[in-house]
This record gives structure tokens, C-alpha cells and sequence, in this order.
């Protein structure tokens, strides 16, 4: 990628390592690093995750989420940079008229990455010679944004998976609203309009363009932090293990939809705990239909799918209280859609002892094939464990659950969850589990899987 900086490029380059670094610390708080597999004695659908956002702390200098606060669209599709955490979610189940079937994800994560440094210390960076000698360039890193972009592809034998990292203010990470855009280096995702328009139209995400390449297949442990910033673009702060010359995989996908946007909880204000100490703004489009082609390894496939998006935003995950959560959207074979999730809180008496039970607050939203949303709340879903997976990845064995059971017997759901595939895991620098899934029961389908803090 072209600096935009030119001759300031060696300054720029320090500026840019100092970021790696608070990246780097960032992320690894965001893995709350224990790795403990869960004890075989243990009955199921009692172990509790490790932590995700565990270590991470919130601070009064990020805007609250609030109750009363309507999520409007398409207004809301943007970035809300005064929150502490935001994510911009695409899953896709997506096969070819032979029978091939995939599970693609692409996610922007941003993160406000300020400390609330007292006015003091902030004056004397502000007033460094350094910082004097480049003010534009400290005014770019000024922003105090983060981002990260996930990209990951399921075949039936392999999984390529690639994560990137930027600064916010540089200009190669970053949502527009008009048009919608999404932006990390050369993955974009960005609304397909004919002309210039104004008003809510120009604004609109879909139709869309999503285009994207990336990876290696895991077999080549794609992460690795080694401290160097790859020759290829001062833009990328992740080393790859036996990098290819090109990227594996190339996306290019179509994307409309034949249902309107859904607001999750009370108008898009998502309580998730039932004190609602945890909390944020979400709202989802599920029925979104995916059209395109996949190049995997030089080998060019047309694919058809459908797919969900989650855009998300809060300044109260990021605590020790928030350990992980279990999440799924699936796509019903009757039309309707199901978007449900445990989340795993410490209690007091976590707090106060060794105990190893978690506070879980369970919810689900049902959508007709109409798009009427119905919110199902805790005393009505179910979304047990039924079996677990040893994942083999990272320092030490992982323990996670990745077949279920969602139960809503007022709506005359039973569905039993199972994995597309094994090992269905991100080995990111916060490292989470996101597949594909497979629905028998009570209705077919398929959907995606997440979990986090195992």
C-alpha cells in the first residue's frame, strides 16, 4: 500500500511501531490468557469460558450505553468512535450448484483505544519535540481508534484465516456512511449504487460489493507476532509463517436482501445480563442472499448463499465481568430466522470465591420469514451443551462446546447443533471459535456458531 506520508516515512515507521506495541497490548488482555481445558468431570453445560474482553477495563470516558436510545437506519450503519468497542459482523453459508459447500466470515472490528490520561500528561505528548517536528503526523495517530479486520473461509478439508490491524486517522481503516464503506487496506466492503443520490438512499448498505483476499491455510499456523513490520506494507502489523507470494483466497461477492433490518433487544438496545450491567447497541440483517465467486488456491468456484450481518457497539464488555459468550444465527429451512445467546457473567460469588459457576443470561430473537421479530426471553429458550470439543490449537488444549441443543417450546423449536467441520477455530491474537453449523430437529438449516473466552 502507498504511504501517504512520503518523506516523513521513516518518523512515520516509528509512530507505527509504537502503535504495534499498544496493539499488541491490547489484544493480548483481550485473550485473558488462561487456557484451562475444562474438567472432564464437570457436567455438561456447567464449565464457564475464561474471559474474552475479560481483562479489558471500562471507563467513564466512553459514552454509556443508554435504555430509551432508538438504533435508527441507516443512520446508525456508521462508526460510533465514543464507544470503547464496535464490530461490523458478515457470516455466509455458501455452496456451488455441484454440492461444494463453505463458511466465510468477514468482521471490522474498532476499538477506542484511549487511556483518559490526565490533562497534564496529555499536554506534555501534545508539546513533545517529536511530535512538534511531525504535527501532521501526530495529528493522524491522534484519533485514538484501533482496528482490526477477521477474514476466514471453511472448505471441508481446510481453513484459511488471516487477521489485519490498522490506526485509526491514516486513512486505511475506516467506515463512511455515504456510501456505505467499510475499509481495511484492500478488503472493502462498500454499497453498489449507479449514481450519486442524496438523503437516506445514498446511505443505504445494501446492495453491495464485498471483496477480499487473504490467507494460507492453518496448517501453516498463520499467526506471528515477531515484533517487524512486513516489508509488503507498513499498513500490516502481523508476520504470516510461510507467507504465499499471493493471498489463497479471493472473495468477490454480491450482496442484497429480501427482508428488512432487525433491532435486537428493545429497539436495539441489548441487555445481557438481566440486571443489564452489560449492555449494548445491535442490531442485524439476516436475510441477506450472496452471489459471487471464490478463488481458493487458483481455483475459481460460483457460489450462491445466504448470509447475516451483526453491527454492534458498546462501552460495557470490555470488564472482568464480561467471560465469553455463545452465539448463533441460523437460518431456518421454513424461511424464518433464529438469533440466539448465552452470556457468561461474573457473579458475586465469583467474585468472593473460587467458584467456577458463571451467571448465564440466555435470550433469542425469532424472526418470521415476514421479518416480524419476537424477543424470547431467558424463562422460554434453552441453549444447552450437548457435547465437546478438544481444540488443539495455541499454548494448551481447549475445551469448547461445539454441539448444542435451542429449545423455544412456544414457538415449537427443537434443534440439535452440530459443526460443519472440526477445529472450526480462530487462532487470532484474542482467539475465539466461528463456524458454520448444521440444523436438524424440528426444522433444517444451517447458520454460524460463535464462541468466546474458551
Amino acid at each position: 500500500m502507498t504511504d501517504h506520508l512520503g518523506s516523513d516515512n521513516t518518523t512515520f515507521l516509528r509512530f507505527k511501531a509504537n502503535m504495534f506495541l499498544v496493539l499488541v497490548a491490547i489484544c493480548f488482555t483481550l485473550s485473558a490468557c488462561t487456557e484451562n481445558p475444562k474438567d472432564e468431570n464437570e457436567t455438561l453445560g456447567t464449565s464457564t469460558p475464561n474471559g474474552f474482553f475479560g481483562n479489558m477495563q471500562s471507563s467513564d470516558a466512553f459514552t454509556p450505553v443508554k435504555r430509551g436510545y432508538t438504533v435508527e437506519l441507516p443512520r446508525d450503519h456508521k462508526s460510533h468512535p465514543d464507544f470503547q468497542l464496535e464490530w461490523w459482523y458478515l457470516t455466509f453459508v455458501l455452496s456451488t450448484e455441484d454440492g461444494q459447500e463453505f463458511g466465510l466470515q468477514y468482521t471490522l472490528f474498532r476499538f477506542n483505544t484511549e487511556l483518559d490520561d490526565p490533562p497534564s500528561v496529555k499536554a506534555n505528548a501534545e508539546n513533545s519535540a517529536e511530535v512538534n517536528a511531525n504535527s501532521h503526523i501526530a495529528k493522524n495517530w491522534s484519533n485514538d481508534q484501533q482496528w482490526m479486520g477477521h477474514a476466514s473461509l471453511h472448505t471441508a478439508e481446510q481453513h484459511y484465516f488471516e487477521e489485519r490491524f490498522a490506526s485509526g486517522g491514516v486513512g486505511n481503516a475506516y467506515v463512511n456512511q455515504q456510501p456505505f464503506t467499510t475499509v481495511i487496506d484492500d478488503w472493502v466492503w462498500k454499497a453498489a449504487q449507479a449514481e450519486v443520490q442524496t438523503g437516506a438512499e445514498s446511505k443505504a448498505m445494501f446492495p453491495s460489493v464485498l471483496t477480499f483476499a487473504f490467507g494460507q491455510s492453518s496448517t501453516h499456523h498463520p499467526v506471528k507476532i515477531n515484533g517487524k513490520i512486513p516489508a509488503t506494507s507498513a499498513d500490516r502489523l502481523l508476520e504470516l509463517n510461510d507467507a504465499p507470494s499471493a493471498s489463497a483466497v479471493k472473495v468477490a461477492l454480491n450482496l442484497n436482501t429480501s427482508g428488512p433490518f432487525i433491532k435486537q433487544g428493545d429497539n436495539g438496545y441489548s441487555k445481557k445480563t438481566q440486571d443489564e450491567r452489560l449492555r449494548s447497541y445491535y442490531y442485524s440483517q439476516p436475510f441477506i442472499n450472496a452471489e459471487g465467486t471464490l478463488n481458493i488456491e487458483g481455483n475459481s468456484v460460483k457460489v450462491t448463499g445466504k448470509g447475516w450481518f451483526d453491527h454492534e457497539w458498546t462501552s460495557h464488555l470490555a470488564n472482568s465481568e464480561a467471560m465469553g459468550w455463545d452465539w448463533f444465527s441460523l437460518h431456518l429451512d421454513d424461511g424464518s430466522k433464529l438469533m440466539a445467546f448465552r452470556m457468561h457473567a461474573m457473579n458475586e460469588n465469583m467474585k468472593n470465591s473460587k467458584s467456577k459457576h458463571s451467571e448465564i443470561f440466555t435470550t433469542a430473537s425469532y424472526i418470521a420469514e415476514n421479518g416480524t421479530k419476537e424477543t424470547i426471553d431467558q424463562a422460554k429458550v434453552s441453549i444447552m451443551p450437548t457435547a465437546y470439543e478438544t481444540i488443539n490449537e495455541g499454548e494448551s488444549p481447549r475445551s469448547v462446546p461445539t454441539a448444542w441443543r435451542i429449545q423455544i417450546p412456544e414457538k415449537d423449536i427443537d434443534l440439535s447443533i452440530r459443526p460443519f467441520k472440526e477445529s472450526q477455530w480462530n487462532n487470532s491474537l484474542f482467539p475465539y471459535y466461528e463456524g458454520r453449523v448444521e440444523i436438524k430437529g424440528s426444522h433444517s438449516g444451517s447458520g454460524f456458531m460463535e464462541l468466546t473466552g474458551y
